[in-house]
């Protein structure tokens, strides 16, 4: 049929939004054999699953890796926390969900944010600081990854972990392609390794925390377990750190920082329109994170028959919901296609997902762009894109910039 062989992976941005709003006039919802479950594109669709207790994320990614992982990556993760036996935020939504999403949100309160703010400040300085003089950078390995996963650190309290930088995108990278890509036994291999390289790192830490306790997130949590406050295992802290507070938390931060600049930039008048109105960056903000959401698609896994947009879904079917598309639906938005700050803000986008699952991180990753954006159109305000070929990273889930080179006169 029309779209089976869609698939969103490293397309360009005009390419990418004209097929998605093809699927939503022509085939809303509709079941692809290529990725073996149904894609669901117009905004009041994405609502209805993302907040269906019919739709769940258990066991939503376990088709990821057709057949599971090899014996000989499934005896390295056995070694550490075995994710797939050792429930989590992103794989449950049952009861679980709630002692786990509690765990969470009592450490990330607005006031623990609003303190974030001098913090992420002092981290952009010192990061323009580094490039000012030589009048070009690039973006995604100088500013974004840094100082989302600074930031991160710092909240977290490993400050002094900004020694091991260079680590995090590996152990990052591999946590999240075993749970998301096809991988042959060799790369599955070298992932699990890394998986549990990262996972040691964070178990080390909490330990150190025990017999020392600091002011931070993670001794204000193994404070919060010890005076019966909230409810985890050791093995359960690991995977939230691992997974959520470190890989989910900086990933989705330095896409959205990336994609922004980029869509400021690609069209100057917008850069420009927002250096006339520095008051209402916030707004600058959401219309980026609208208008190309880092996490383009998530998953679902149907546990029990239901209609969605005139097609029945039956049990045991997968289910992609593609945020980015329901942020582009004409019938939500006046200017969907159309980067308007001021004019597309009466619905709430989708890119932080909605319901239950609505990102706990959401109010950091908000705090982290507004300040970037105001302190780069202040310091850096001829800030240009550099003549380039824009590359994304070969990801169906996230829309992914590899490399993004700026210049400005210095």
């Amino acid at each position: 049929m029309g779209f089976q062989n869609f698939d969103p992976t490293g397309l360009q941005f005009e390419e990418l939004y004209t097929e998605l709003a093809d699927i939503r006039k022509e085939q809303p919802v509709f079941f692809s054999k290529k990725h073996n479950g149904w894609i669901i594109s117009r905004y009041d669709d994405v609502v209805q699953v993302a907040r269906s207790p019919n739709f769940t994320v258990e066991n939503a990614l376990q088709g990821a890796q057709d057949g599971g992982y090899c014996p000989a990556a499934k005896a390295i993760l056995e070694d550490g926390v075995d994710w797939t036996k050792t429930r989590h935020i992103q794989t449950d939504d049952g009861p679980e969900h709630a002692r786990f999403r509690h765990a969470i949100m009592s450490v990330i309160s607005p006031r623990r944010i609003a303190q974030m703010e001098p913090v992420v400040e002092n981290i952009v300085d010192r990061l323009v600081d580094a490039f000012e003089a030589r009048g070009e950078c690039d973006f995604v390995s100088e500013f974004a990854y840094p100082l989302a996963i600074l930031t991160v650190l710092s909240l977290i309290g490993f400050n002094e972990a900004e020694d091991d930088m260079s680590l995090f995108p590996v152990w990052i990278d591999d946590t999240f392609r075993l749970l998301l890509a096809n991988q042959s036994e060799e790369d599955q291999i070298s992932a699990a390794r890394h998986a549990v390289e990262f996972q040691n790192y964070i178990r080390n830490k909490i330990r150190e925390r025990q017999a020392n306790p600091q002011d931070d997130v993670l001794s204000e949590i193994l404070e919060n377990l010890s005076a019966g406050k909230a409810s985890l295992s050791e093995d359960e802290l690991i995977i939230m750190f691992t997974h959520s507070f470190v890989g989910a938390g900086h990933e989705t931060t330095k896409l959205s920082l990336t994609n922004s600049i980029f869509h400021l930039l690609r069209d100057r008048s917008r850069w420009e329109s927002m250096l006339e109105n520095l008051d209402r960056v916030s707004d600058y903000v959401e219309e980026c994170l609208r208008y190309d959401a880092p996490l383009l698609a998530w998953y679902r896994y149907c546990e029990q028959d239901e209609d969605v947009g005139g097609q029945l879904i039956k049990a045991g079917d997968k289910v992609v919901i593609m945020f980015g598309s329901g942020n582009h639906d004409a019938e939500k938005y006046p200017k969907a296609d159309s980067f308007c700050p001021f004019s597309n803000r009466e619905v709430r986008h989708l890119t932080f997902n909605t319901g239950k699952h609505v990102c706990p991180g959401s109010g950091l990753a908000r705090l982290e762009l507004n300040v970037a954006m105001k302190k780069l159109a202040q310091r850096l305000p001829g800030l240009r894109l550099a003549d380039q070929a824009i590359e994304y990273t070969p990801n169906f889930a996230n829309r992914a910039i590899r490399q993004l080179k700026l210049v400005w006169d210095v």
